[in-house]
């Protein structure tokens, strides 16, 4: 009989909120070409300023965080805004000189989200920005380990994505993504803490090696889901018990949400 290795107690799911928003009009000016370069870093920093608004409901949701400048903040993307490669693309393809404004630079970085609001915010602890297709199952397993480790009491996990043409064009499997339609634009985030308070727990467990993916679910006594595009979503309207696997390639940890 194996067994299943627990993180510890885990972590409060202590406040979420989730938002999704219409990319029609950012769609429309990329399709524009040339005539539309000048409106292209619009499509970031509507981005920023929705995600931004969706972590300060979720931490007044939560009642507030105790320590701000101690928070951590940890977010995920799959593809975070494809914002300069997408421009970049566009003007490698026109004839004549070869330009880059300046200002798009600043919106580069899939971290430029986290940094935006950790400092309207005021959350000054450590931060990180996890990219790729189980981004957001490792971000919330990061987020309980620093809690359950003792190395942060308080803990904002956030995802994002908004999806430019020259991201969603390669990738017909990707988050809200529909053939000839631009996908919804999301952003979501939770305040995971330690100790009291209201709302579930959230563990992290460690398959040992030749256990099956549905030991933790059949302890928990629920099914098992695999992580995917929107599991923070999930995890924030979650009511009844919850085991998400990673979808990871020969990785079986669990969260157990409970």
């Amino acid at each position: 009989m194996t067994a299943t290795r627990s993180d510890g107690t885990g972590a409060r799911r202590a406040g979420a909120a989730a938002t999704e928003f219409d990319l029609t009009a950012h769609w429309r000016e990329r399709a524009r070409g040339r005539e539309g370069w000048d409106n292209a870093p619009a499509l970031v920093r509507d981005l920023s300023t929705r995600f931004t608004a969706t972590v300060a409901e979720a931490i007044e949701r939560a009642g507030g965080v105790p320590g701000r400048t101690e928070t951590e903040f940890v977010t995920a993307t799959w593809y975070g805004t494809s914002h300069v490669a997408e421009v970049m693309h566009e003007q490698l393809r026109e004839a004549g000189p070869k330009w880059l404004d300046p200002e798009q630079f600043l919106h580069y970085s899939p971290h430029a989200m986290v940094s935006a609001a950790a400092l309207d915010l005021g959350l000054g602890g450590a931060s990180a920005t996890l990219v790729g297709p189980d981004a957001e199952f490792q971000a919330v397993a990061h987020a309980v380990r620093r809690i359950r480790s003792g190395r942060a009491a308080t803990v904002v996990v956030a995802e994002y994505e908004a999806l430019t043409p020259f991201a969603a064009a390669p990738c017909p499997d990707g988050p809200g993504t529909a053939a000839g339609a631009p996908p919804e634009g999301r952003a979501t985030a939770l305040v995971l803490t330690a100790g009291g308070g209201r709302g579930p727990f959230l563990t992290v467990h460690r398959s040992g090696e030749g256990e099956g993916a549905d030991a933790p679910a059949g302890r928990a006594g629920t099914t098992v889901r695999t992580a995917g595009p929107g599991l923070l979503r999930l995890l924030a309207d979650a009511a009844e018990p919850l085991v998400v696997v990673s979808r990871a390639a020969g990785l079986r940890d669990a969260l157990v949400l409970g």
